[in-house]
């Protein structure tokens, strides 16, 4: 429960002492929760037993509690959720664990707990020591590695993580210095797989990394067991109706503008980076759910540069247009037609930044494969971070255990299934 907690206070430290919450009715709740397969074997008071007191522990780190509310406020319900799955792995049902955190920086991390490598080409990467279930780990085009510490840093877990230092791209502090198609990084990441000599490996993507996994995953084929996908940036497939989402559909036109213009990208750069990071909070004083939708959205406050390095800088805000522009001129349809590996897409209910919509629509209308769906609720777009234990979980279940994750309070799991033509 106190990691339900992190994921509030570490995107907006100040929200419980500024922002009233108001306690459900437990009963009501109770016994929506026992038509869950997950709850449905325990009474309703023990249910609501355990929610009084998981609520009592959570509400102490609220200035103001209310009265108890009838309305449906997104916060109230993300609590009682998580409560809920709290009690089930205090039962033993769900392996929900506390990861390991490495207590150091990031590059720490790399110095103590893995080895550089390079291929016969030069190409640059990480292995890491502990483990034997090799994954190789696809970040965000201009990402830095610090976004996934939690992951890299856990002591606990047997991956063996592979993680490459791209090409323009500085694995530490991020941006984009040199336009890479998505032929030419998969290519590189095939020659790092082959370079460790493995046969199969399981390979784990977050956001626009997608569209490079998937490429790999075909071109692959044979060494390529696994595919992980967590809030895949997937926009401009060829025959699947335009979704964007805000976070797009409000950069598209800065992108459009640099890459008809490439001087503008400092004043346009300079532009994003000045863009207040946090809502204004006081214009959703009295607008709960309206307040924890943006709540869900954000990235932690210590990790938020990394999300936005890549834009704040004039020549990789400029590569990061062509990148864009060249991305939605790859043949993702055909991609994800010939798509083997089985597959797992996790995805926030509150993501901001790609389109949950068009993924769910292209994956059914397109792909032949196995596809597990996993909606998070109370995730945005960092759920690798944020919701760091719920990660661990969903990896276990799919790539350790070999099967689809279990439906619990807080995340929905379904498998997509192709529309058939009549």
């Amino acid at each position: 429960m106190d990691r339900a907690l992190a994921e509030v206070c570490r995107r907006e430290p100040a929200y419980a002492s500024c922002f009233p919450i108001n306690p459900p009715d437990t009963t009501k709740m109770v016994f929506a929760y026992h038509q869950h397969p997950l709850f449905s074997k325990f009474c309703l008071e023990t249910l609501e037993q355990a929610l009084i007191e998981g609520l009592a522990y959570l509400l102490k780190s609220w200035t103001k509690v209310e009265q108890p509310d009838t309305g449906d406020d997104p916060l109230t319900r993300f609590l009682c959720d998580s409560v809920m799955d709290a009690f089930c792995a205090d039962q033993g049902l769900l392996p929900l664990q506390p990861n390991h955190d490495f207590s150091g920086e990031i590059e720490e991390v790399f110095a103590q707990e893995y080895t550089r490598r390079h291929t016969r080409a030069g190409l640059c990467y990480y292995v890491r020591n502990k483990g034997t279930a090799p994954l190789l780990l696809i970040n965000a085009t201009g990402a830095p590695a610090v976004i996934w510490q939690s992951f890299l840093g856990d002591s606990s877990h047997d991956y063996k993580i592979i993680v490459p230092w791209r090409r323009g791209s500085d694995l530490f502090r991020g941006g984009l210095q040199q336009h890479v198609d998505i032929k030419t990084e998969a290519a590189d990441l095939g020659s790092i797989l082959e370079s460790e000599l493995l046969e199969q490996t399981a390979v784990l993507a977050w956001c626009n990394g997608a569209r490079v996994a998937i490429d790999l995953a075909n071109s692959r084929a044979h060494q390529v067991s696994a595919l992980v996908l967590i809030g895949p940036m997937l926009k401009g497939i060829q025959g699947v109706a335009p979704s964007p989402s805000g976070f797009e559909r409000d950069l598209q036109p800065l992108l459009d503008a640099v890459s008809k213009e490439a001087s503008l990208a400092p004043y346009l750069s300079k532009t994003i980076a000045q863009q207040q990071q946090s809502p204004d909070w006081s214009r959703l004083a009295k607008a709960p759910i309206s307040r924890a939708g943006a709540l869900f959205g954000l990235p932690a406050k210590d990790h938020a540069w990394a999300t936005t390095v890549s834009l704040t800088e004039p020549r990789s805000f400029t590569n990061i247009a062509r990148r864009v522009a060249s991305d939605e001129n790859y043949p993702m349809n055909q991609a994800l037609a010939k798509l083997t590996p089985r597959t797992m897409v996790i995805q926030g209910s509150h993501d901001q930044i790609v389109s949950n919509r068009l993924v769910s629509c292209a994956m059914k209308q397109i792909c032949t494969n196995s596809i597990v769906s996993v909606l998070l609720s109370g995730g945005g777009h960092y759920i690798h971070d944020l919701q760091y234990h719920y990660f661990r979980l969903l990896l276990t279940e799919f790539l350790g255990n070999h099967r689809p994750p279990p439906s619990t309070a807080r995340f929905l799991v379904e498998e997509l299934s192709r529309v058939r033509d009549n």
